[in-house]
């Protein structure tokens, strides 16, 4: 399905490992020699959660969005909650990653509205929410009226 059936093209990043800390360099040398996007959905930061305490996080999107709204001034950014996953590449229990998981999301939600045209979507996926797994290592969760494809563990832009 090319494109999603759409008459413009569309880019999937999937980068796995990414974080907030490494977001510019990707975004530079995927759009080094290309139009801006006019459209850019953010959904990174599980990483993240892992490895840097809530404010290095905090601090590195509030960095990276100020960044994509001077670079992409006509760019519309649309933030995509940190959703839940059942495996965490951390040794920190669960509950504490869901409680940065959490605080980060607002604070994204927070930043992406107050750069100017630019909204946020709320996944509302927790342990009770079915996950299929395909052959092709992607997850499908089902999620209200529509599905959600992604690969097996990775975060994406």
């Amino acid at each position: 399905m090319e494109n999603l059936r759409l008459p413009t093209s569309i880019a999937w990043w999937g980068i796995g490992g990414l974080t907030w800390s490494t977001l510019r360099r990707s975004i530079e040398s995927n759009v080094l020699l290309s139009t801006p996007p006019k459209v850019l959905v953010l959904h990174l930061g599980g990483n993240d959660l892992c490895i840097d305490s809530c404010a290095k996080v905090r601090n590195n999107i509030k960095r990276e969005i100020k960044y994509l709204r001077t670079a992409f001034a006509d760019t519309a950014i649309i933030w995509l909650d940190i959703i839940y996953r059942i495996n965490w590449r951390s040794s920190l229990p669960t509950k504490i990653i869901t409680s940065k998981r959490r605080r980060v999301n607002r604070f994204g939600r927070v930043c992406v509205q107050w750069a100017s045209r630019s909204t946020s979507i709320i996944v509302d996926i927790d342990a009770n929410t079915p996950v299929f797994s395909s052959r092709m290592g992607c997850t499908c969760l089902q999620w209200g009226w529509s599905s959600i494809w992604t690969p097996c563990g990775h975060n994406h832009l």
